[in-house]
């Protein structure tokens, strides 16, 4: 079952990692094309900026001609003959026409008559808002270019060739490096051509009143195939490592947890085989006893002891045997005073064999008295201060105690040896976890005392509190009165 949702994680990371590869390869490849494309856009109307660049120059010299002019006729006339690139000309005085060349054609005497009807017609052309009313600007109709400038009264029109002009405009771009593919239409009249025409292109519309131009502007579109190609491979790159790595976590967890059920395995074998010496040891610690129960002290203390530590162990390896399964409890009221004062004597020669002195601190006014399992608070007092024998015997000093605080009786084991680094606190609860230290090097230990103990404490509707102190560490377990 584990492998199948291990092999599912992985198709679903493998899966999901693919999916936003491929979509971030996509996005770059529109991100390229949109970049190519803005700068074909750029290109174009630097372009078509040139052309209407060259028509401002137009109708600046334009309109000092028409200063010149004004209203004379001889002065319009001799333009007329010396400027090629003025076709036609023409003077509105007051409404009224004072002056026209080529009275022959008639589309432009049509032109210029309903321009002396309507002066508004020239206006609406460059008009930008409301309040604003150009003296000079463009007019286009038909075929024919007019640039007008009014003062005084006095309107003065030219018509410029647009044939000269487009010379200009070839000329413009003949003198110039062009590194650009396009075509500059007049209608469908082909202005100007440069560079191949096969590739993608944008179109641009002159402004007014050059609206008929059209410039077609071509470029080619990025290889994306090496894109893809690069991306692809990163993607497959990635998801190998990701297989790789999981497959990794896979073996090192299966390992992990085929070494613990081998140690729970190992374990409980040994404490298996326990079982019969420590009933032996209990039954004859009985047996003798009764037949020294008459002797004096401290010969009845030591067979107390080892009774109850026969006794204790008895139920350690019980623990061991049914680990992670609840203990079976026997809540009655317990005198803790007492059973601490119990646990005080038994542990302080053993403590003192490490040259370690064991120090009791106890509430004497009144006998701490509550619900609870006496060996499980046994178990968890004797396995602090088991750990306080093996890690800390360098503090030379170890308290014991008993107090109440706020409806809770909390028992405290203290020493004052090297501590535990604040990071890993609640690593030692975790089964077989041991800290890889100095201290741990050459004590022996199976890493599962404190989580028998925490699951203990869990059970008595209670909890352990570590605590670290400047030196030493603090392991407290605290229960409900």
């Amino acid at each position: 079952m584990k492998r199948i949702t291990a092999i599912l994680l992985m198709f679903i990371l493998v899966a999901t990692f693919s999916y936003l590869g491929w979509r971030t390869i996509e996005h770059e490849v529109l991100m390229q094309q949109t970049h190519v494309k803005m700068l074909a856009e750029s290109r174009a109307n630097n372009i078509k900026s040139s052309v209407e660049s060259l028509l401002n120059q137009r109708s600046v010299y334009l309109n000092k001609l028409a200063q010149f002019i004004n209203d004379d006729q001889a002065k319009a006339d001799n333009l007329q003959r010396t400027e090629s690139d003025i076709k036609n000309i023409f003077i509105i005085k007051n409404h009224k026409l004072a002056y026209l060349t080529n009275n022959s054609d008639s589309q432009w005497s049509k032109i210029v008559d309903s321009i002396q009807y309507d002066n508004s017609i020239l206006i609406n052309h460059n008009t930008q808002t409301e309040q604003y009313r150009p003296e000079s600007g463009w007019y286009q109709v038909y075929d024919h270019l007019i640039y007008w400038s009014t003062f005084s009264g006095t309107i003065v029109g030219f018509e410029i060739s647009q044939l000269n002009f487009a010379l200009d405009v070839v000329n413009l771009f003949d003198d110039q490096p062009l590194n650009d593919d396009f075509n500059l239409f007049n209608n469908d009249k082909l202005i100007y051509t440069h560079g191949a025409q096969d590739a993608t292109s944008v179109m641009l519309v002159f402004d007014y009143p050059l609206q008929n131009w059209q410039l077609t502007y071509y470029y080619q579109q990025p290889s994306l195939l090496n894109l893809y190609l690069l991306g692809g491979a990163i993607i497959v790159f990635l998801v190998i490592v990701i297989i790789s790595l999981i497959s990794y976590w896979y073996r090192e967890y299966t390992r992990a947890l085929r070494l613990a059920r081998q140690q729970v395995s190992f374990v409980g074998q040994v404490s298996h085989e326990f079982k019969t010496p420590l009933t032996n040891i209990s039954l004859y610690s009985e047996m003798l006893r009764e037949h020294l129960e008459d002797e004096p002290p401290p010969v009845t203390d030591y067979l107390d002891v080892i009774s109850s530590e026969s006794k204790r162990l008895t139920r350690l390896v019980q623990n061991i045997l049914n680990f992670n399964k609840p203990a079976k409890l026997n809540i009655k009221p317990v005198n803790l005073t007492q059973l601490i004062q119990q646990i005080y004597t038994t542990f302080k020669p053993v403590l003192a064999t490490k040259s370690l002195q064991l120090n009791l601190f106890l509430d004497q006014q009144h006998p701490c008295i509550i619900n609870t399992d006496a060996d499980s608070v046994i178990q968890i007092i004797s396995n602090f201060l088991s750990n306080a024998e093996k890690y800390a015997s360098q503090g030379k000093q170890v308290d014991l105690s008993l107090k109440r605080q706020d409806q809770q009786v909390i028992i405290s084991v203290r020493d004052y040896g090297n501590g535990i680094p604040n990071q890993l606190l609640k690593q030692i609860f975790k089964p077989f976890y041991r800290i890889k230290s100095s201290i741990t090097e050459g004590v022996s230990g199976t890493g599962i005392g404190l989580t028998i103990a925490n699951q203990l404490a869990e059970q008595l509707h209670g909890s352990i509190q570590v605590t670290n102190y400047e030196p030493g560490v603090a392991f407290s377990l605290v229960l409900m009165e």
